[in-house]
């Protein structure tokens, strides 16, 4: 029953704390990237307006960025409260053991991870989407400003081997159809077989071969093994390819704000092309480890309710808070970065930072409790 009231009570001071913290920051970021983005206004038909809605539809990938910091803050908040009224003492008189403790941080925690990660999973992607559709349709510019070259497979019809490709594209319309599409085929010896040149190109589904595209407006320019060169013309083609709309889309967003479903279907794409993924596994991973690490942050904090109030002022221990958060996005990004340039695995580069946290969770737990 102790340990009820105690979620009930503390809870509900953190949430709320949490709350004010992450609205001061989403003000805050708001604001800056406002600033930002005015330099884009008058670009084209960009106008103020478009730059005000591009910078709200960002907030949701601030809130997911920000919900493990605005929990450690709003929890040391809140524990620092109770224990400078002496009110966690009186819970600790009363019974409460610090594994109890804990159960509760964890409980108090869990609606957190579980609304960070609908956004992460959900919110984000379709809002950084329709963002991007704000940008391009104000200022005029596509999102491939200056092409795009893309490696390509598709199995033979009929046969065991595959086609490889490399594929340019200038530009893709907000009706998701290319501009100016460009395939250069090659065949197993890696000797270039074809070219084709077409104005447009059009996604037309997935099939058991792969994802379908068609062609329009198509030059066909084929080498033969004997030197010669021929060339057609085609209204239309049909091009079999290992390529989709998300894979595309993954290309010019950043994998902070894709779904892990579009991470690991961009991932397998990769590695079936033979190209490098590890930043996308980086992100992956990421993805999945992020929302739980609002637990650590407030295990974090949980030293704090066992100091007592001449132990340190409650602004000086959110401030601590503040300088902690910073610390662990700055190693975050740090093994991100790491995790590219080295041959570590992607999900270990992913937990070290959150282990390290963890780890000194449970050292400052233990020393507020035998010192």
């Amino acid at each position: 029953m102790n340990d009820f009231i105690f979620r009930r009570y503390i809870g509900k001071s953190i949430v709320q704390a949490t709350t004010f913290v992450m609205l001061g920051f989403l003000s805050l970021f708001l604001f800056f990237d406002l600033l930002a983005e005015i330099n884009e206004v008058g670009i084209g038909g960009y106008r103020f307006e478009h730059a005000l809605i591009y910078v709200l539809l960002g907030m949701p990938s601030r809130v997911v960025e920000l919900a493990p910091i605005a929990a450690l803050i709003g929890a040391l908040w809140a524990l620092s409260q109770s224990a400078a009224h002496s009110e966690f003492t009186v819970f600790r008189v009363s019974g409460l053991l610090p594994g109890v403790a804990i159960r509760s941080m964890l409980y108090i925690g869990f609606p957190m991870i579980v609304l960070t990660a609908v956004f992460s999973e959900f919110v984000v992607p379709a809002v950084e989407d329709f963002r991007g559709r704000i940008r391009d349709s104000g200022t005029g510019l596509g999102q491939m400003r200056s092409g795009l070259w893309l490696r390509d497979s598709s199995q033979i019809a009929g046969g065991d081997g595959r086609i490889f490709r490399f594929v340019n594209a200038a530009r893709m319309n907000q009706d998701q159809t290319l501009e100016r599409v460009t395939v250069y085929e090659f065949d197993a010896q890696q000797r270039m077989s074809s070219m084709v040149e077409a104005k447009t190109g059009h996604f037309l589904g997935q099939t058991d071969q792969g994802f379908d595209w068609e062609l329009r407006g198509v030059r066909v320019v084929e080498f033969s093994r004997d030197g010669s060169v021929a060339q057609r013309e085609r209204e239309r083609l049909l091009m079999s390819s290992s390529l989709s709309l998300e894979m595309l889309g993954a290309l010019v967003t950043d994998p902070d704000r894709m779904s892990s479903i579009e991470l690991y279907r961009y991932i397998q794409y990769l590695k079936q092309n033979k190209q490098q993924s590890e930043r996308y596994e980086i992100a992956f991973w990421k993805r999945l480890v992020y929302p739980w690490v609002i637990w650590v942050m407030m295990l974090l904090a949980l030293p704090a309710a066992f100091l007592q109030a001449r132990s340190g002022a409650v602004g000086a221990r959110v401030f601590a808070g503040i300088l902690i958060g910073v610390g662990f996005h700055l190693l975050n990004s740090l093994f991100s970065h790491l995790g590219v340039l080295t041959t570590w695995p992607a999900p270990i580069m992913a937990l070290i930072p959150s282990m390290i946290a963890l780890a000194f969770a449970g050292f400052f737990l233990y020393w507020v409790q035998y010192r």
